[in-house]
């Protein structure tokens, strides 16, 4: 027998036999890509991952490259269902990541820092981010974006163990006092992979434009339902940027890279569905809700002078701050929160619990520096403060 039908013999035996032809010599990586889903059952894919926190949100690699001229898609045999580009890749694309060599894998959040480098830079009158002027003389003036200063944080370092390639989609936050409740809130991830000597890597810190991080980061939302108050949860660990701007789609609040007081209340409304309700500043939230409780004074420790009843879970608290802050705004109201939880005093006759009253005792979570706060409203008093509750959609 002639060595050229040795061969075609012997290939023939190793197909009987089961064996699959390498790949690893002829596949060329190009890059890599963040997939999340939101559920188990849920399709994978690299659009951002918003989930409810605790239905077991996931993030796995998927490989790009070519064996020759063809466009393959390498994956995890486990990952049943694939989207890039919301397009559905086909079983014919893909090959297993078991197909082409060893792989290691290690996993960064994304963050923003709380707080701006420098107070000079675009003319900035605050150590927090901020697009216009917050000095009474010239209150409000556009300043230009401001930039967002973020930093990469290692979380999974580098392994080749096969559960490196697929974590959990958890919300954590690398920087101190930063609030965090229960998974809730928004991070972004990167992951780098080394692959036959090659080292690929998702964009991190150095993919932004002049709203913040872009798309191409991927980002987790994680919300605690599906609601307003649900997704306003979703807004923890987002920046604070006071006079957050943008048109469309590129809205900073829209984005999830920034957000001030009254944006982070419309981007929650809209996320809940109510695209019919437009960004606005604490004065125009009327126009989208009811005064259920007309404008009342609290004293030093956030208590009013009569009770003020029938408040719910969610009704908007708009602030006119007073004692030494009084008039230092232009604004007749200088911030706005929501209604967390109904609270009463300790060692009153409720012992702490809700008594169906708004004071001081009770939680509001509302846009502070440099984050979204969960705090007693006492935290904001003296103030003067009335409740809105927002309109059903018409």
């Amino acid at each position: 027998m002639g060595s050229r039908h040795r061969i075609v013999v012997t290939a023939a035996i190793a197909l009987a036999l089961g064996a699959t032809p390498a790949t690893a010599s002829t596949f060329r990586a190009e890059r890599v890509i963040i997939v999340g889903r939101a559920a188990e059952g849920a399709a994978w894919t690299d659009a951002p991952t918003e989930a409810r926190a605790g239905a077991g949100a996931e993030l796995a690699i998927v490989i790009v490259g070519r064996e020759g001229r063809r466009r393959v898609i390498v994956a995890d045999r486990a990952l049943a269902t694939v989207k890039l580009g919301g397009r559905t890749v086909e079983a014919a694309e893909r090959r297993d990541l078991a197909e082409v060599g060893p792989v290691r894998v290690q996993w960064s959040t994304v963050e923003p820092h709380g707080f701006r480098a420098g107070d000079a830079e675009n003319g900035a009158t605050s150590a927090f981010y901020s697009n216009v002027s917050t000095e009474p003389r010239d209150f409000g003036r556009w300043l230009g974006y401001d930039r967002i200063d973020y930093f990469e944080r290692v979380i999974v370092a580098w392994s080749d163990a096969p559960e490196a390639r697929r974590i959990p989609a958890a919300v954590t936050s690398g920087e101190p006092g930063a609030v965090q409740l229960a998974g809730l809130g928004t991070v972004r991830y990167k992951v780098e992979v080394e692959l036959d000597g090659r080292r690929l890597a998702t964009p991190g810190v150095e993919s932004t434009d002049r709203f913040g991080l872009t798309r191409a980061v991927h980002r987790v939302s994680l919300r605690q339902g599906d609601d307003f108050m649900g997704w306003l949860a979703a807004y923890l660990l987002v920046p604070e940027v006071f006079g957050s701007a943008g048109g469309g789609a590129n809205h900073q609040t829209e984005r999830f890279t920034g957000a001030d007081c009254a944006d982070v209340m419309v981007g929650a409304m809209r996320r809940a569905g109510r695209t019919d309700v437009a960004y606005t500043n604490v004065a125009g939230l009327p126009r989208y809700a009811t005064v259920v409780a007309a404008p009342v004074v609290l004293d030093d420790d956030g208590m009013p002078p009569a009770p003020v009843s029938g408040i719910r879970r969610g009704d908007l608290v708009r602030i006119d701050y007073g004692g030494a802050l009084t008039g230092h705004t232009p604004r007749s109201w200088d911030h706005v929160a929501a209604v967390w939880e109904d609270r009463s005093d300790p060692r009153g006759p409720h012992d702490g619990k809700a008594d169906g009253q708004l004071d001081g005792f009770d939680l509001v979570i509302h846009m502070g520096h440099p984050r979204l706060v969960i705090e007693p409203l006492a935290a904001q008093s003296p103030a003067t403060i009335d409740v809105l509750r927002w309109k059903p959609k018409r």
